[in-house]
């Protein structure tokens, strides 16, 4: 789609293909070049601890532990820092996990053989806080991915952890019921050996369940937890193959342990400080692609309606157009953007009513939602006339922040009723002009009429001029009547306040002494017909000459539903039962004249009916029904 949602879509289409491209180009050598770097120095600590190994093994082994240790510490600091911003569990669970893997670990080291510091235990103590560490390891790269989705918290994961650790220490420091892992002389012992085979399996399940999780993680965290699992479990079989705690098997398994922290260091804490969007926010990558969907989705809709969608910022500035207001501008989304509106697409002549509009709306002047007609400029210089609904945007402060506009192009309509206007504007003039010229025969005719009947000797003459007298009067009522009815439906609905139309017609029918007129709805508006005047003129002066009796006429308003009753009562004769029908039809003029036929039409125009309901002998009562959506009290309005 062509609006501004493009240019903000665009960056986030690069997001798309990876959390790491937000940095751009020169941010991603960056970080491949920082992972580059700790693979070359993980590469020289490697060799340097296999060279300090053949100057003394116990140096090696110390400098080897404390580097596991520094890095499941400083993997524990990225996510406890990271806890509140966390979207899933799997960074707290590993974090605060290898936290207590260090602590455990830790004591091994200073209780390995040749350290000197626990005095009276052998070489069992270590390998036993050994298998103790790795257990805890195993359960903790295994339990992670299992508790991805279930956000635990942070105090409980420790306080779990912490339980475990104790337990463990305990069992082999307080309550020696640890089972034996190394006798001297014989080396390690059964348990010790299928211990590392069960680690070894709980690190492989690890494994798999990273994999079936992957899509929370960045190709690149997901790809080296990988490889960091795949090797501890080649560091845990080693370690079922040595007899001497000096010997090359446990060396072997040593480096591949240092091997295996690292990759998880690159992982973690490389990862978490140069991309921390692909380690903290784990669920950033679909978010973003579910917003792209959803944004997407919302540019097509937007892009098949038919109707334009124009969003102004503040400043009067094109923030966002649709498909169909790139059309009728022609002009390009990416063109749009930014340009101020008035200037750009509203002519000179418009210009001060549109920013009067729009000031009018930001600072809340005037009320939205209110069909406005505004012509636009199209780049070709042509003018679209087009009509609009503004609706004011606020941001999560409730301060303004825009205008969103929906509008439709009405120009081919707009002319279509210019000329149906001007054709009726030339009917009107034709039949004014004929009824004027008909009216004089008609004087004419009368004339010479009353000389004939002067001649008073022929009786049959006088009756034949009788005849002809009252046709000529039929004849002249007819006339009449279309100067009453050639102004229906020939202007444009619109609201009107029918309090204000009762006051009028009151002033124009003089009433007699005695005759009192109540309204009580001066809120109420309808939409109606301009000639609705007359119905309430009509009304009135039936009620008036054909009431007998009448002393009073009441006008009120009920709701019906939906819809709403427009009351005219009286205290009159009322209507008989068997004409109230007949008196809106339009034969029933030859008695009363053509005045309810005429307020039927009227009515009919905008979809609102009329009968009377009265009792015969207590009074006339007529029911207008105005349907919903034509009527509205002025505090109702949009």
């Amino acid at each position: 789609m062509e609006n501004n949602l493009m240019r903000t879509d665009r960056s986030a289409r690069t997001a798309r293909s990876g959390a790491e491209s937000r940095w751009g180009h020169t941010g991603q050598e960056a970080v491949e070049s920082g992972i580059w770097c700790s693979f070359t120095v993980l590469t020289v600590l490697l060799a340097a601890l296999a060279a300090t190994s053949l100057y003394s093994y116990l140096l090696f082994h110390t400098i080897a532990e404390f580097v596991a240790i520094a890095i499941a510490i400083a993997v524990f600091i990225v996510a406890w820092n990271a806890r509140a911003m966390r979207e899933n569990g799997y960074l707290l669970v590993a974090g605060t996990g290898l936290l207590f893997v260090a602590g455990i670990e830790l004591v091994h080291t200073l209780a390995y053989d040749g350290m000197g510091i626990f005095v009276g235990y052998d070489a069992n103590l270590p390998t036993q806080l050994w298998i103790a560490s790795r257990y805890l390891l195993a359960g903790t790269l295994l339990a992670a991915p299992l508790l991805l989705r279930k956000n635990p918290g942070s105090r409980r994961v420790f306080a779990a952890f912490s339980a475990v650790a104790v337990l463990f220490l305990l069992s082999i420091f307080a309550v020696p019921v640890f089972p034996d892992c190394y006798i001297e002389g014989s080396g390690l012992t059964a348990f010790k050996v299928w211990s590392e085979y069960v680690i070894a399996v709980l690190l492989a399940l690890g494994a798999v369940a990273v994999y079936r999780v992957r899509d929370a993680f960045s190709p690149r965290v997901a790809g080296h937890l990988t490889a960091a699992v795949l090797v501890m479990i080649a560091s845990e079989l080693a370690f079922t193959l040595y007899i001497s705690v000096y010997g090359l098997s446990n060396m072997i398994g040593h480096l591949l342990m240092v091997l295996s922290f690292g990759l998880i260091y690159v992982a973690f804490v490389e990862t978490g400080i140069r991309q921390p969007y692909a380690l903290v926010f784990t669920g950033l990558k679909s978010s973003e692609e579910r917003l792209m969907r959803e944004k997407d989705r919302l540019a097509q809709y937007l892009d098949i309606a038919g109707t334009l969608f124009v969003v102004l910022d503040r400043d009067g500035r094109v923030a966002l157009i649709n498909r169909r207001a790139s059309e009728v501008l022609g002009c390009p989304a990416d063109a749009a953007v930014g340009e101020p509106w008035a200037e750009r697409f509203v002519s000179p002549a418009e210009r001060e009513r549109c920013r009067a509009l729009f000031t009018g709306l930001t600072q809340g002047e005037i009320g939205v939602n209110e069909r406005v007609k505004m012509p636009v400029v199209a780049t070709d210089g042509g003018e679209r006339i087009v009509a609009w609904r503004n609706t004011v945007l606020r941001d999560e402060d409730g301060a303004v922040c825009g205008i969103l506009s929906s509008g439709e192009d009405i120009t081919e309509q707009q002319h279509a009723e210019e000329a149906l206007g001007r054709a009726n504007t030339k009917l009107n003039l034709l039949a004014g002009i004929t009824r004027h010229d008909i009216l004089n025969q008609i004087t004419v005719a009368r004339a010479y009429i009353e000389f004939a009947g002067e001649d008073g000797e022929n009786p049959g003459v006088q009756t034949c001029l009788e005849r002809a007298h009252a046709a000529v009067d039929e004849i002249q009522k007819q006339i009449e009547f279309s100067r009453d009815y050639h102004d229906v439906g020939v202007k444009v609905p619109a609201w009107q306040r029918p309090q204000d139309l009762i006051a009028e017609s009151v002033s124009y029918l003089a009433l007699p002494t005695g005759i009192d007129v109540h309204a009580d709805f001066p809120d109420l508006e309808v939409y109606a017909d301009p000639m609705v005047k007359k119905v309430f003129y009509n009304l009135i002066d039936n009620a008036v000459r054909h009431g007998e009796s009448v002393t009073e006429i009441r006008f009120s308003c009920a709701r019906a539903g939906q819809d709403l009753l427009i009351l005219c009562e009286d205290d009159g004769t009322g209507i008989p039962d068997g004409e109230k029908e007949a008196i809106f039809r339009e034969t029933y003029k030859r008695r009363y004249g053509h005045g309810l036929f005429l307020v039927a039409g009227i009515l009919g125009i905008t979809g609102m009916t009329i009968r009377e309901t009265g009792v015969f002998g207590k009074g006339a009562r007529f029911e207008i029904t105005v349907p919903n959506g034509g009527w509205r009290f002025e505090g109702e309005r949009e």
